[in-house]
């Protein structure tokens, strides 16, 4: 699109036969008359708008037979055009010089207008088409921001840790066939006590004494079997006669499927000196033990279960009578006993023991469950208080206990 620009006159209008006789002999200055300063400004042409990006300037229309220089057409840019310098007087042979066009676009700035049009009426040279105002860089496209992360799974709850599975409950029944001894898988002399540090495994061989070992009597301080050491297990062992003094633990300990065909001394001693020990037989039997087949020496607890108790003097226990004195505690569950039979347990009232019972079984019309004593640290013999169920050191109801002749 092309503007015509408005031009402005300086003094009066040169009729148009003078202008036939001023145009065949080209533009001259007419003597007397002002001439208006070369590149005046004149009124400012309206501003171009912004032609399409790089179109070039149209050029101007060639001058008529009107005074009037042909104007150069404004650049196209984006830019606003710049304003159009005034054209010269018709008195002026020289075209005012164009105005600079403003900042283009980036454009390149308009040449300067070429002179005066000859008789032809030429419009001034048309300045060299400002270069094309630079095409903006493309607007990028807004980052895509990072995808939001999902909220983050949360951890699956864990399902609740699966508890250990509890020992036999209370309350149920006894068994009944907790007397069904096992046949030995072999058999091995035992000759000095074995050492058990973490798990021993028997096989279910049958272990006899000699030597030292050799000894079924009551006699005390006799050498142990097998010796199991803080923290440690004996599985899986028939332990035959002879059997010296069984089984010693020097701390807590575990005796799991450990059977003794004839009780020697004892069947097994807990010793060690810890208040937090535990000492846990787990399945098995125990015949015929002239006294105690379980003594308790030192301090914690014994926890007895899935047990059967055949021809015994005391099935368990707490020392009446050693230098060295604790309270200590007894628990016996699932247990079978049979006669000859003796009290389950003896506890020393005076040193706060307790013993408490659940689901037993005793193959007869009646027996003692529980007696009483007043221990002593003298190596004195101790002196009976009692028997049976008193909630504080002897424990059990009516309904853990059953008799079956």
């Amino acid at each position: 699109m092309s503007f015509s620009p408005r031009l402005r006159t300086s003094g009066y209008v040169i009729p148009l036969l003078a202008f036939s006789v001023m145009a065949t002999a080209g533009w001259g200055c007419a003597t007397g008359e002002a001439v208006e300063p070369s590149g005046a400004a004149g009124d400012n042409g309206g501003g171009g708008k912004g032609g399409a990006v790089g179109a070039a300037g149209t050029t101007g229309a060639a001058g008529t037979g009107s005074d009037t220089a042909g104007t150069t057409g404004g650049a196209g840019s984006n830019a606003t055009a710049g304003t159009t310098g005034t054209a010269g007087s018709n008195a002026t042979g020289t075209a005012g010089g164009g105005g600079t066009t403003g900042a283009a676009g980036r454009g390149g700035t308009t040449g300067t207008a070429g002179s005066a049009g000859s008789t032809a009426g030429r419009g001034g040279t048309t300045g060299a088409a400002g270069a094309s105002g630079t095409t903006g860089a493309a607007g990028r496209g807004g980052t895509t921001g990072t995808a939001g992360r999902g909220g983050t799974t949360g951890t699956a709850g864990r399902g609740g840790t699966t508890g250990t599975a509890g020992a036999t409950g209370s309350g149920g029944a006894p068994s009944s066939n907790l007397c069904t001894w096992p046949t030995a898988a072999g058999s091995q002399s035992v000759s000095a006590t074995i050492n058990v540090s973490g798990t021993y495994d028997g096989g279910m061989k049958r272990f006899t004494g000699s030597g030292a070992l050799g000894s079924s009597g009551q006699t005390e301080g006799q050498p142990a079997m097998f010796q199991i050491s803080n923290g440690g297990t004996l599985t899986n062992v028939i332990i035959g006669n002879p059997a010296a003094d069984g089984v010693h633990c020097s701390g807590s300990c575990t005796l799991k499927n450990v059977w003794w065909e004839d009780v020697g001394e004892d069947a097994a001693t807990l010793l060690g000196s810890s208040s937090s020990q535990v000492m846990t037989i787990d399945t098995g039997g125990a015949k015929g033990a002239t006294d105690k087949v379980f003594q308790h020496n030192g301090p914690g607890t014994m926890i007895i279960r899935n047990f059967c108790f055949q021809d015994f003097g005391k099935a368990y226990r707490s020392c009446g009578n050693c230098s060295s004195q604790y309270a200590r505690h007894l628990e016996m569950d699932n247990i079978m006993a049979v006669p000859r039979l003796g009290p389950l347990a003896g506890v020393n009232a005076n040193y706060n023991d307790t013993a408490k019972f659940t689901r037993i079984l005793i193959k007869a019309s009646s027996g003692t469950i529980c007696d009483r004593y007043n221990g002593n640290s003298t190596g004195a013999e101790p002196t009976k208080i009692g028997s049976g169920a008193d909630g504080t050191n002897c424990i059990y109801s009516s309904s853990d206990i059953t008799y079956m002749p």
